[in-house]
């Protein structure tokens, strides 16, 4: 009789795939902490959109990623323009980090509702959005533009610490939010002793999106 060990046979030139499952809970965990090792990202104070609240919003734009397989985040901040986004995200794609506000309306909520058709990297070349996204909503101005997702992560809990970061364009800046100016290029450098640092320290982090090319756009 055979040994088990005899009745092994060596996979001579043979690929073994290998399934790992890993739980809903554990991938939750892993963008999470992607996005907090990464030298950079976006910090986004979530905030209401014409009527509707941040989990409808979000529900949207993952059914866009489903469909489409990337989801148009609009946004009007000074501190988020395309090419900001692009330099940085160039290196290494980045993440969107979205955390409440430190009061209930701490962010103003959009109002108006005028759906996008086409969006530019540069305000040169023209795309039309693609098919299968829902509305891509805002005022559409010459400073509209849209942050670019292939994945959106909700429920995650956890706290972000604003005072670990320091502004992308200008690192001796700390992170300062203000009404308009909800949506800013961040760094990881310290700014714990700067006078102007936010007094709200700790944000409640309510989404994690990781970002796809062209990474932020125009949009019109």
């Amino acid at each position: 009789m055979k040994s088990p060990e005899s009745r092994i046979r060596p996979l001579r030139g043979r690929r073994v795939r290998l399934n790992f499952f890993v739980s809903d809970k554990e991938k939750l965990m892993n963008e999470l902490e992607n996005a907090l090792a990464s030298p950079h990202c976006i910090i986004s104070v979530m905030g209401s959109h014409a009527g509707e609240g941040p989990d409808v919003i979000f529900e949207r734009k993952k059914a866009d990623i489903l469909a489409a397989g990337m989801a148009f985040w609009l946004i009007r901040s000074p501190k988020a323009r395309p090419a900001h986004v692009q330099k940085m995200c160039s290196t290494l794609s980045g993440y969107t980090i979205f955390v409440e506000p430190s009061t209930e309306g701490g962010a103003r909520p959009t109002i108006e509702v005028i759906p996008a058709k086409e969006f530019s990297r540069d305000k040169v070349i023209w795309q039309r959005l693609p098919i299968g996204i829902g509305p891509v909503t805002g005022k559409l101005d010459g400073g509209a533009t849209a942050l670019v997702f292939e994945t959106l992560t909700t429920s995650i809990g956890g706290v972000l610490d604003l005072w670990e970061y320091s502004e992308y364009s200008d690192i001796s800046r700390p992170l300062k939010f203000i009404l308009g100016c909800s949506t800013i290029c961040a760094v990881r450098r310290e700014s714990m002793a700067h006078a102007e640092r936010m007094k709200s320290r700790y944000r409640e982090i309510v989404a994690v999106a990781r970002m796809k090319e062209p990474y932020c756009v125009w949009v019109r």
